[in-house]
Parts: C-alpha cells; sequence; structure tokens
C-alpha cells in the first residue's frame, strides 16, 4: 500500500501553498457561460527542440493545471481558464495514473 492510497483528501497536493486558484468559463460544456473555481498546481514549462528551423532554434512553452478529476468530470476541451490574470483554452484532459488526479493541457488563449 502506497501513501497515496492512504490519503482520502487529495486536496493535500491541490490546495497546498504550491496551488493556484484558476476560474474556468464554459464556453463547450454545460451549462455554456458558466463559472467555477478550481485549484490545482499550475506548469509553465519552458521547451525546445534540438537543432534549429530555418536558422532559428524552435523553443516555446508547455502550460499545465494538475487538478483533482472530480473537479473537472463535466469540463471539455475549448473551455476557457484563466490563471494569474492570463486566458488559456483546454486543449486536452489528461488522466494521471489511477485517474483521480488530471493534466489540463492549456493553450494561450489571446482573443
Amino acid at each position: 500500500m502506497s501513501l497515496f492510497d492512504e490519503i482520502e483528501d487529495l486536496k493535500i497536493f491541490t490546495a497546498g501553498e504550491f496551488s493556484t486558484h484558476a476560474t474556468v468559463t464554459r464556453l463547450k460544456s454545460e451549462p455554456v457561460g458558466e463559472t467555477l473555481e478550481l485549484s490545482g498546481i499550475f506548469d509553465e514549462n519552458y521547451q525546445d527542440m534540438f537543432g534549429t528551423f530555418d536558422a532559428q532554434p524552435a523553443e516555446g512553452r508547455k502550460f499545465c493545471l494538475q487538478v483533482q478529476t472530480e473537479q473537472i468530470e463535466t469540463l471539455k476541451n475549448g473551455d476557457r481558464l484563466t490563471v494569474k490574470g492570463k486566458n488559456y483554452l483546454i486543449t486536452s484532459i489528461q488522466p494521471q495514473h489511477d485517474g483521480k488526479m488530471s493534466h489540463l493541457i492549456l493553450k494561450q488563449d489571446f482573443s
């Protein structure tokens, strides 16, 4: 039995000192226009590719919010997430390991 099997309340991981609050605006899920609050771990990882493209390095950022799956069961790709005053669109919802936690993969929304 692992530590994770013994912990029932996953808020220890998603609502602690390293967590970030986010607001979701439903653009694709029902009821459209409704907002909800989430708490999770936000990652903004730098990524680059080996080599260059047209003599320029290819680089970018990967945005992800790790949350409890039960908080996001009704969300869909295309819903808007606001974190630290910046808007993102959910591009993928990826359950992790036993399905209790999920990664929301995001892209910046400049609209």
